[in-house]
Order: structure tokens, then C-alpha cells, then sequence
């Protein structure tokens, strides 16, 4: 008869120690990742509210275009964008921050879009047919930005352009839904410097000019009635009788002028770089450096302001480049190539500051 072997298995009672120590502390890990869960919806809702009170006006007032663009844009958006995983889309903020963005990446096109000016006056082929290639990129990248901006104001106003204007909790609201609009337009110009490989509906600027209506022209500016009159003249078919757009673009941005604001001034320039009229796309632009330098910018909006400078610099540098080989000079934005100015540095001796 064998035996009964009465000891314990070590190694059996060390398993069953480590199933019972186990099943704890599952559960204390069960519980602390559903309370991950809970704490991430509040937190979500905290963000998005914070940002839309604080971060967004505290933007608008940054004076640095490069820090809010690439840094705010870029660097925050996908955080706030990703709490849409637990909660619902923060649309207003994102719109704002996708904004920034688009202005970063188009702002690194621009540059590809003078080194292809530059190349083709050379007559560097290759080197213009590469900057071609790395702008488009560029744009369709800005593109996307923008048709997401569009997407956005239409989830957090509703589909605008319809007859139907959006009712405002704030002023900041007021002011998101208009650069909103005017982005979307930026949108569909971004996407055909990209060859239309986005696809951003051919709609969308009539729809923008449309919506003009619902903001408050006294209050922005004179800002609604210049992308009206962009619009019109960008969109056969869109002008009403009797109206003149260029009547209405400079009207809108004298009033800009008027209350310290550029950017009605740089729409005129920008249509009349989009119009192929040199004589009006000048004026917008000296008119632009007229407002920034007197300086007299609210100081809620200055970021408004410097985006208004940085577009007719840009217009300014296609100008120069185009003509002399050279962005414009430091500090001379609303001075040509052909202007008489006995501070013209176009052509000074580098070499002496060497020696």
C-alpha cells in the first residue's frame, strides 16, 4: 500500500497566494481606470471652457503672430482636439487654433512661393520646379486646416449663408464665427494653389459673403464689408445691382483706418493681387503700413493686426522679388522698387560691414 504524503506543495500554495494577492489589486486597477474615465470628461469640459475664456482672447491680444500661430495652433490644438474622444467637439476653439495653424503652414508656402519667384529670374529651372512642388504641399496642408475651420464654424453656428444668422453668447463668439467665414474663403484659395486636391466646395466664398451680414460692421471694423465686396468680386454673378465692390472695399478700409484696424486694408490688396490690379494692390498695401505704424491698434485685436501686416509683406515681397530679386527691405513696407527714398538699403555694400 502506498503511503499518504500529508505535506504541503510549496510551490501549489505559493500560486494560490499570488491568485488571491491578485485579484485586489485587478480590482484597485479596474476601479483606477474607470476613474481616469470619470476625471477626463470634467477635465475636457474645464479645458474647453478655459480656452474659449482665456486662451482664445488672450491670443487675440498676443502681439507675437509667429508664437500664436505655430506655437498655440500647432502645439495645442490636437490636445483640445482630442477630447472629443469624451466629450463633444470643442467646434469654437478648434476652429480658432486649427485657424493659427493654417496661418503657420501658409506662411512656409509663402516662402517656397518667393524661392520659386527667385529661381524662375534666375533662370534656375530645377530649382523653381522644386519650390513649385514644396509650395503646393504646403497649401494643401493649409488647405486642410482651413476646410477643417469651415467644418467647424458650421458645427458650432450652423450652416451659414442660408438667411439664417447665428445668436452670439459673447463678443469673442461674434468674432470667431466672422474669421470663421473668412478662413473658409481662405480655404477654397489655399486648395486651388494646391491644385484643387483638397476639394473644398466651389460654394463656400458666395456662402461667406452671404454670412457678411450677420456681424456687426461698426463693431469689426469695416471688416464684413470688405469680404462682402472680395467676394463679389471674386464670384461672378454674386455683386447685387447697383453695387460697386472697390467702392465698398476702400470705404471699408478707410473706416479701418479710421479705428486703427489694417485688415480691411489688406483685403483691398489682397483683391487687387487676386484682380491683377498692381495700382490697387499697392494702395491696399501702403494703406496697411500706414495703420500698423501709426499703432493705434485695439488692444484686445492686436493679433488681428499683425496677421493683416504679414499678408501685405508677403503681397509687398512678391513685388520686390519680382523686380529686384529681393524681399522687400527691413522695414519698408509700403515702399516699391522705382519709389524715390533716400533710405533705400536695396543696394548697400555688404561688403563694407565685413571689413
Amino acid at each position: 500500500m502506498r503511503e499518504t504524503n500529508d505535506y504541503n506543495n510549496p510551490k501549489e500554495d505559493e500560486n494560490a497566494m499570488l491568485k488571491r494577492l491578485s485579484l485586489p489589486i485587478l480590482a484597485a486597477l479596474l476601479v483606477g481606470l474607470s476613474g481616469c474615465g470619470l476625471i477626463y470628461k470634467p477635465t475636457g469640459h474645464v479645458l474647453a471652457h478655459y480656452a474659449q475664456d482665456e486662451v482664445v482672447p488672450y491670443a487675440l491680444g498676443s502681439g507675437d503672430l509667429d508664437l500664436s500661430a505655430c506655437g498655440t495652433g500647432m502645439g495645442q490644438h490636437q490636445l483640445l482636439a482630442s477630447f472629443e474622444r469624451v466629450i463633444g467637439r470643442p467646434s469654437k476653439v478648434l476652429l480658432t487654433t486649427n485657424l493659427l495653424a493654417g496661418l503657420c503652414s501658409e506662411t512656409q508656402a509663402q516662402e517656397q512661393q518667393l524661392r520659386f519667384a527667385r529661381a524662375l529670374r534666375d533662370g534656375e529651372t530645377e530649382e523653381a520646379r522644386d519650390a513649385r512642388v514644396e509650395s503646393q504641399r504646403l497649401f494643401r496642408r493649409t488647405a486642410l486646416r482651413r476646410y477643417q475651420v469651415y467644418r467647424d464654424t458650421v458645427d458650432a453656428f450652423g450652416e451659414f449663408g442660408d438667411g439664417e444668422c447665428p445668436s452670439y453668447g459673447s463678443d469673442t463668439e461674434e468674432l470667431e464665427f466672422m474669421v470663421g467665414t473668412l478662413t473658409s474663403v481662405q480655404a477654397l484659395l489655399s486648395d486651388i494653389q494646391a491644385s484643387s486636391s483638397v476639394g473644398v466646395p466651389q460654394d463656400v466664398a458666395a456662402k461667406a459673403g452671404r454670412a457678411t451680414t450677420c456681424m456687426d460692421n461698426e463693431k469689426w471694423w469695416g471688416v464684413p464689408n470688405a469680404l462682402q465686396a472680395v467676394v463679389w468680386l471674386s464670384v461672378p454673378g454674386t455683386t447685387p445691382d447697383g453695387k460697386d465692390p472697390w467702392a465698398q472695399l476702400k470705404e471699408a478700409a478707410d473706416y479701418g483706418e479710421s479705428k486703427g484696424m489694417a485688415l480691411p486694408a489688406t483685403l483691398y490688396a489682397i483683391a487687387g493681387f487676386g484682380q491683377s490690379n498692381d495700382a490697387r494692390e499697392k494702395e491696399g498695401i501702403r494703406q496697411v503700413a500706414r495703420i500698423y505704424n501709426a499703432g493705434d491698434t485695439p488692444q484686445d485685436y492686436v493679433l488681428l493686426s499683425e496677421i493683416a501686416y504679414a499678408q501685405a509683406l508677403y503681397l509687398s515681397d512678391r513685388i520686390w522679388t519680382r523686380e529686384t530679386g529681393q524681399r522687400t527691405p527691413f522695414l519698408s513696407l509700403g515702399d516699391f522698387p522705382g519709389d524715390e527714398d533716400e533710405n533705400d538699403d536695396t543696394n548697400f555694400d555688404a561688403g563694407s560691414f565685413l571689413n
